[in-house]
């Protein structure tokens, strides 16, 4: 398998990765408030945790309204 396949095939799923995690992390800058952790904790397991990361954010951690 060629490299220029490789990639053709990887970078839809990179893009929907810093999606979420863009989601995630705006999500918790407009809400302020979190659940479990602290906001600023939240969004360095977001950025280290990749996809899992936001994934366990969007299900765990997010604040009711």
């Amino acid at each position: 398998m060629d490299p220029i396949d490789i990639i053709r095939i990887i970078w839809p799923v990179i893009v929907i990765q810093l999606a979420v995690q863009i989601y995630a992390i705006v999500d918790i800058i407009r809400k302020k408030k979190t659940k479990n952790l602290s906001p600023t904790i939240w969004i360095v397991v977001i950025i280290f945790g990749e996809l899992l990361g936001a994934i366990i954010y969007l299900l765990a951690g997010r604040a009711e309204e």
